[in-house]
């Protein structure tokens, strides 16, 4: 009995002190457990807080566009944008105040109306350098200028903020109709018009419209022409009425033939639901971003006795879904394309800015 006892009592021993280790055993796992836990919910924490601090940097950081020294023109574009926003950058807003220049994020300069010593650029500045005409209208900024310009603004497809005269949309369901252009061309009294108050320009284009005039009914409106027309716009004008109403073809030419370079004076036919068949000088691309079946490009005949022949015959579409330009859109879209720039912290692009001003020598 007493060695039974004895046992009885050394194995209880064994058993509570194996059980008492054991304990303490799992008593420090989970107190590292416990501390690794606390150590890995401190690192999610953290990388929350982070997350959270870049969605606010993302979606919330304010951004400040300057137009340095706007056109007049620019002003229905500028108020229609402050009125919209920017949908992958909400809190981007534009201003005209010259004095908001230190608190601006960007600014965009007019080519026409630099100063001759640009003001001081401070670091992490975007400066656009803006022009809509082709490089022939245009002389490029002094040497003080050379290094300051970050980005281009242009109509051309190749900048770095594409900024077209219009764009062509189809128009909404409700709103879409068939226009017949057979039926344009048999009611209009008069053949072609071409309104003009800048002459002698690279694309020749009152020599054309003249040599076009040899071979079907062409009449020049404006200071290169001999009938009056009024003062010159880039909305509608009462001339502008007038003459789609009577006169079959409107010779929309450029001053330059130039890739992507199509100006108001087309992009007002398609915004002003005017009745009269556009003829073109080109550029070559101009299919890229106008309707189909609704123009005619005069580079695509081998000369003007062609082109009037082909306007004779009216080898357009009968039946075509009517488009409308967008003028608004296109300056509030160029403007976010700058502001989606300054929020992934665009720096600059390397290219010299002149020399992609004269790409394609436009």
């Amino acid at each position: 009995m007493k060695f039974k006892f004895r046992t009885n009592i050394t194995s209880f021993t064994i058993v509570l002190i194996t059980s008492l280790l054991d304990s303490i055993f799992w008593m420090d796992m989970l107190l590292i457990f416990d501390l690794k836990n606390k150590k890995t919910m401190m690192i999610i924490s953290m990388r929350n807080a982070s997350s959270s601090r870049n969605n606010v940097t993302m979606f919330d950081k304010n951004y400040k566009i300057l137009i340095y020294t706007g056109q007049s023109y620019l002003k229905p574009f500028i108020e229609y944008f402050k009125k919209t926003t920017c949908q992958s950058v909400p809190n981007c807003i534009i201003s005209e105040n010259q004095r908001e220049m230190p608190d601006s994020h960007a600014v965009i300069f007019n080519c026409v109306h630099l100063p001759r010593k640009p003001p001081d650029k401070p670091q992490m500045k975007l400066w656009v350098f803006r022009s809509m005409e082709t490089v022939h209208f245009i002389n490029k900024p002094n040497k003080l200028w050379d290094d300051k310009f970050d980005l281009t603004m242009s109509f051309r497809k190749h900048s770095d903020i594409v900024r077209p005269y219009g764009k062509i949309v189809r128009r909404e369901r409700e709103r879409q109709f068939k226009r017949n252009y057979s039926e344009v061309f048999l009611k209009k009294q008069y053949g072609g018009v071409w309104m003009s108050g800048h002459c002698p320009v690279p694309s020749r284009r009152k020599a054309f419209a003249q040599e076009i005039g040899k071979h079907m009914h062409v009449d020049l409106f404006g200071r290169c022409g001999t009938l009056p027309c009024g003062g010159r716009t880039t909305m509608l004008s009462e001339c502008l009425k007038n003459v789609s109403r009577d006169y079959k073809f409107y010779f929309s030419f450029e001053n330059t033939i130039c890739p992507d370079y199509t100006t108001e004076k087309l992009y007002n036919l398609y915004l002003y639901d005017l009745e009269i068949i556009p003829v073109i000088n080109g550029p070559a691309n101009a299919a890229d971003y106008l309707p189909k079946g609704t123009f005619i490009n005069a580079l695509e005949f081998s000369s003007a006795t062609e082109l009037a022949k082909s306007c004779l015959k009216l080898d357009l579409a009968k039946n075509s879904t009517q488009n409308t330009s967008k003028k608004n859109t296109v300056f509030a879209d160029a403007i976010c394309q700058l502001c989606n720039k300054l929020r992934i912290n665009y720096t600059k692009n390397s290219q010299h800015y002149w020399t992609r001003m004269l790409k394609n020598g436009c």
